[in-house]
């Protein structure tokens, strides 16, 4: 079951387990703490089509008003003995009173405390987000809006070898991500819809995974909170 979960032929729709990291980059020495629940739309029998429950708790810091450093402890991977880590950057690539546009850069590490099995992927991250609600677009001195944002989330696998000595042949694995968060003074909320993988088949695979387009991919949904310290 561990095997299948995280190194079998279904990996590629797990990945992205998690949604956008820090869209918006926190301001210089902001300090939250963050919790996320949600994953890829899978049919499962006797219950019907449900987001596989992956959860994450986190933490971030803004180093500068342009750049976030983040750390994220995946939990559902850790209670079947797989400990699944990511680090990583946001930055500020470009910005306005209204909207802007952000990079994250993140490594992603999987241990098999069981078997010794391990694996790390880079990932890299674009989004584009717009803000509205504000009363004032001074950003610095108000934190009661809502911002919607867009972006592309793209995993790079190296590794020559997937699951029982089959060739790996993707290298790329990119998925596309649709979200809207609600910033509050001190709690913070976050929706995702993602397309996982959209240029891989999700036929004859282990698990069945409903997608927006069809037989190509899987479509997840992921929810988050934060709390600014």
């Amino acid at each position: 079951m561990r095997i299948l979960l995280f190194f079998g032929a279904g990996l590629t729709f797990l990945w992205s387990c998690a949604p956008a990291r820090f869209v918006e980059p926190l301001k210089k020495g902001e300090e939250v703490i963050s919790g996320h629940f949600g994953g890829p739309m899978a049919k499962i029998p006797g219950i019907g089509v449900i987001p596989i429950p992956f959860s994450s708790v986190g933490y971030g810091r803004g180093l500068t008003d342009q750049t976030t450093v983040f750390g994220n402890l995946h939990l559902t991977s850790l209670a079947f003995g797989v400990g699944q880590f990511e680090i990583g950057a946001s930055q500020k690539l470009w910005s306005t009173d209204r909207m802007g546009v952000s990079g994250q850069l993140n490594t992603n590490v999987l241990i098999d405390f069981y078997t010794g099995a391990n694996r790390i992927w880079p990932q890299l991250d674009a989004n584009y987000y717009y803000k509205y609600g504000l009363k004032s677009f001074r950003i610095g001195e108000q934190r009661n809006y809502n911002f919607m944002y867009a972006g592309i989330s793209n995993w790079f696998d190296f590794y020559g070898t997937e699951s029982q000595g089959r060739p790996n042949e993707q290298l790329w694995i990119p998925s596309l991500q649709f979200g809207h968060q609600w910033i509050r003074p001190k709690f913070s909320y976050q929706a995702e819809v993602k397309i996982l993988a959209p240029l891989e088949s999700n036929e004859n695979i282990v698990v069945p995974y409903p997608s927006m387009l069809q037989n190509r991919g899987a479509t997840g949904l992921y929810f988050g909170i934060t709390y600014r310290l």
